[in-house]
């Protein structure tokens, strides 16, 4: 699911030789630096899939796991998924495509690969549950309780959904300790050839912000290499430490923060659209003073020319004067006498 490492797992298959096709999920700083590995065609046909079952990623209904995907409900979809396969996801191969939101929607895409005869492999990621919680409740500010609760559901999901001979298992520890084995162990299940295995560069470790405490090693929400008979252990663990009602006190506490930091925030942008406006109009002002002495400028500049163009006749007028027979000898005599 999300936060499990799906991206740093994508990011080694990618620098393998793995193509993800080229209209991916733009980056996000703080949130997936090195990028989602995401196509965005798929997670809008995954986020109408779930639209159609009253379900979003974050909130998805708890019978989601016994939708009848093959439902005449989902046809134009599956029509416009199916097209989507035919296109592919990218020039070369082989080719993957991930979304976290395939752990709730997978038998729908199966379904249509099986149609077009493609041959498809899944790998699932597993990350301790305590580490995905904490990272959703960084990034998207859910309570713990309830993003466990979340994890539960799509764990719950992913072995029911998952094709037992065809799905490689790994864990996010072993991935981020040995990438370059992951990515061998993967291409000789799935007989993919020609894949460069030297990647450890790929996974950068450093962007691993959520640690499980070595102490808390043997409690069921600090592992990740939990079987499906232990997701009963996991839920009345989180009913134990993360009762329902405090879950959802924690997250109106989470929704009322977010409100007024966004009321905070509503507030400074209202004071810098006021502190703009003001400045635009001490701009417009300075633009009209400017225009002013520009045309203030110009007319002084004609009036200039004007007056050169008087002397400058005044002048001709006087030299011809100058050369009239006799004026010279009298204007001399005259300037004599002064």
């Amino acid at each position: 699911m999300h936060r499990s490492g799906t991206s740093a797992l994508c990011a080694a298959l990618a620098a393998s030789g793995v193509c993800f096709g080229t209209q991916l999920i733009d980056p996000i700083a703080g949130v997936n630096d090195e990028g989602f590995w995401e196509d965005s065609r798929v997670v809008e046909l995954n986020d109408q899939l779930l639209a159609l079952t009253q379900s979003t990623w974050f909130a998805p209904t708890t019978e989601i796991a016994h939708i009848d995907w093959g439902s005449t409900l989902y046809d134009s979809l599956r029509e416009q998924a199916v097209k989507l396969l035919k296109i592919g996801f990218g020039a070369s191969s082989p080719q993957a495509v991930k979304d976290p939101r395939f752990c709730l929607t997978l038998p729908f895409w199966l379904d249509c690969c099986a149609k077009l005869s493609i041959s498809v492999g899944v790998c699932a990621i597993g990350r301790a549950p305590m580490e995905v919680a904490r990272s959703l409740a960084q990034r998207d500010a859910f309570p713990i309780g309830y993003s466990l609760r979340l994890y539960l559901l799509y764990r719950a999901c992913m072995h029911k959904f998952l094709p037992p001979a065809d799905t490689f298992h790994l864990r996010y520890d072993d991935l981020l300790h040995d990438p370059s084995t992951v990515v061998d162990k993967l291409a000789t299940l799935f007989q993919i050839t020609g894949l460069n295995t030297a990647i450890a560069n790929a996974v950068h470790r450093d962007l691993r912000h959520q640690l499980t405490d070595p102490e808390t090693g043997g409690d069921v929400l600090n592992r990740s290499d939990w079987a499906e008979p232990d997701l009963a252990d996991v839920a009345r663990e989180i009913e134990i430490r993360y009762p329902l009602e405090q879950s959802h006190y924690d997250f109106a506490h989470s929704l009322t923060a977010r409100g007024l930091e966004l009321e905070r925030i509503g507030r400074e942008h209202s004071t810098a659209l006021a502190t703009l406006d003001e400045r635009d109009k001490q701009i417009r002002e300075f633009d009209r003073r400017l225009s002013q002495l520009g045309d203030e400028h110009s007319h002084a500049l004609r009036v200039l020319r004007e007056r050169d163009a008087e002397i400058s006749g005044l002048n001709q007028r006087l030299d011809s004067i100058r050369a009239l027979p006799g004026v010279g000898l009298l204007m001399k005599l005259l300037l004599r006498f002064k």
